[in-house]
């Protein structure tokens, strides 16, 4: 997986209104830790953020150049472990969570799925479930996949696909439980039979036939 180049500066301690008040200029108040080092207030640029995520999605590797005071410059490889968008605006992000990774150690990340094929069982009328767009699995940072394809063209009605038959790259390890259901193929609904029109009843006789009431009966 390719690194990507992003900007940030340390930033001080603000107010709930002064922060409103970054966001409106297009700056997203940012945090970085893990590796046993401090946490870092940070602020990174709106546009270069929605670059990064666009290009390389949330499991992207970052190199981040964190400008300080005299605009000295360190540089931490991390990634992003959290980000809160608007709760109207989703493509806008109020704040990024940001964890410092080791190229040689292992990490847990959740990873997307991507469903291919048609299902057997949808050509026959059944009904697709996904249950699960995603998995969590572990591996080296290099080697995290950007997706991970389920193909469904050979589930039949009734027929489900689980996390343990995915087949993974080398060096991935599945964290998601095996058993944990992907998706499946359902029976479709049984139609309905049409209620008796209001006002009409049928009365069956001793022979099993059915004929209307009599007038007496009525």
């Amino acid at each position: 997986m390719d690194r990507m180049l992003m900007s940030a500066e340390v930033r001080p301690s603000l107010s709930k209104g002064q922060l409103n008040r970054m966001r409106q200029e297009d700056k997203v108040p940012a945090v970085v830790y893990g590796r046993g080092k401090d946490t870092q207030a940070l602020v990174v640029d709106g546009k270069q953020l929605r670059q990064v995520l666009a290009a390389g999605g949330s499991n992207v590797l970052i190199e981040l150049q964190i400008k300080g005071k005299g605009d000295k410059i360190r540089q931490e490889t991390v990634m992003f472990k959290d980000i809160e968008r608007h709760l109207i605006q989703k493509d806008k992000v109020m704040h990024v969570d940001f964890i410092r990774i080791s190229m040689t150690d292992q990490i847990e990340v959740a990873v997307q799925l991507t469903f291919t094929g048609e299902p057997e069982g949808v050509k026959q009328g059944g009904i697709l479930q996904v249950i699960l767009r995603e998995v969590a699995v572990k591996c080296l940072p290099t080697d995290i996949p950007e997706t991970i394809e389920v193909d469904l063209s050979n589930l039949n009605i009734g027929e489900s696909i689980t996390a343990g038959s995915l087949s993974l790259p080398p060096d991935v390890e599945l964290i998601t439980a095996p058993e944990e259901l992907l998706a499946q193929v359902l029976a479709p609904e049984m139609e309905e039979e049409p209620a008796a029109e209001a006002g009409e009843e049928k009365v069956e006789t001793a022979g099993g036939a059915e004929e209307a009431p009599s007038a007496e009966e009525a």
